[in-house]
């Protein structure tokens, strides 16, 4: 009987450095694993070392090595995408090159597998490695999103790090468009789930790509990719300054027919305050309205099958 297989996708940009050690370490984990066959899917996210002559050596050196090369650097999120277009296997377990996710769990998510789970997701126990920052940033995009979602649509201490099965890769890819999230889209496939635990580990070699600038980047492209939700944050608000708005204006006109003092001269006041929170209420409104038609615009994009979201110079496949 033919052994099922595992594609560990794994983008990489600028890892020069860490690429032939993360070869080395994942190597006689993956020789371990009897019930499973492996192919290594590298994506080159436009790096602008020698990532891509590396890639190539351990292409024509090895036979489980597949990768595809982007133009240029278009992120985590699109390279990830085009390694899952491209895998065959019938699993895929998704990770960085930096070793900060250990690779000896790949034998326990494979067991999981075993065990009927389409979604496996390693856990982080702490963050100890990460600085200060890094740690309550992360903490802080994983709390808002899902209070923001009314749900846990992103587990909290899960990165990208994830084991997903052939099905839930197929549903992904059959229903994201051009800014849709990977980091969103697992969970909205609704397949089986588990969790597994881990200490995140520190970088072997190199420094990470993500700067500030890129951490904000991906946690607003996660936030506006796949819901409209947003735009109903501030509808609560502009009702209320409305209708604060509109009982000072009934009750400057009470007071006026009382003939109360001084009223006269703060009624023009009120009266462009509450012209203001009319618009701010209609602004919403209209918010709302485009982004239904943008979501529904989405599903015709999906439906027609749109342009994918990078441009790929090379695609080499297991010999």
């Amino acid at each position: 009987m033919e052994k099922k297989r595992i594609s560990i996708v794994v983008p990489c940009y600028n890892e020069e450095e860490m690429l032939p050690l993360f070869v080395e370490t994942i190597s006689p984990v993956l020789a371990s694993i009897e019930n499973y066959s492996f192919e290594l899917c590298f994506v080159n996210d436009g790096s602008k070392d020698k990532t891509l002559e590396i890639l190539e050596q351990l292409h024509s050196s090895r036979d489980d090595v597949t990768y595809v090369s982007l133009a240029k650097n278009y992120g985590q999120n699109s390279a990830f995408r085009a390694g899952l277009e491209s895998c065959q296997g019938d699993y895929a377990i998704m990770m960085d090159a930096d070793l900060q996710n250990p690779v000896e769990l790949i034998v326990e998510i494979a067991k999981r597998f075993d065990e009927g789970f389409d979604v496996v997701n390693p856990r982080m126990l702490e963050r100890k490695k990460d600085s200060s920052f890094k740690r309550s940033t992360a903490t802080s995009f994983y709390s808002i999103t899902n209070i923001i979602e009314g749900k846990e649509i992103i587990p909290e201490s899960v990165n990208c790090f994830r084991g997903i099965s052939r099905r839930v890769i197929d549903a992904m890819l059959e229903n994201m468009t051009a800014g849709s999230m990977v980091l969103m889209s697992i969970p909205q496939t609704g397949y089986k789930t588990c969790f597994i635990d881990y200490e995140r580990q520190e970088r072997a070699k190199g420094t990470s790509k993500y700067s500030l600038k890129k951490m904000i980047n991906y946690a607003f492209d996660n936030l506006s990719s796949g819901t409209s939700r947003p735009l109903y944050l501030i509808l609560p608000i502009n009702i209320g300054i409305f209708a604060f708005a509109l009982l000072a204006a009934l009750t400057l006109t009470f007071l006026y027919i009382l003939a109360v003092t001084g009223v006269i001269y703060a009624s023009p006041l009120y009266l462009v305050f509450m012209i203001i929170s009319y618009v701010l209420l209609f602004m919403s409104f209209l918010g709302i309205e485009i982004g239904i038609m943008a979501m529904y615009q989405r599903n015709i994009l999906i439906n027609s099958r749109i342009k994918k979201p990078y441009t790929i110079e090379i695609v080499k496949k297991c010999k």
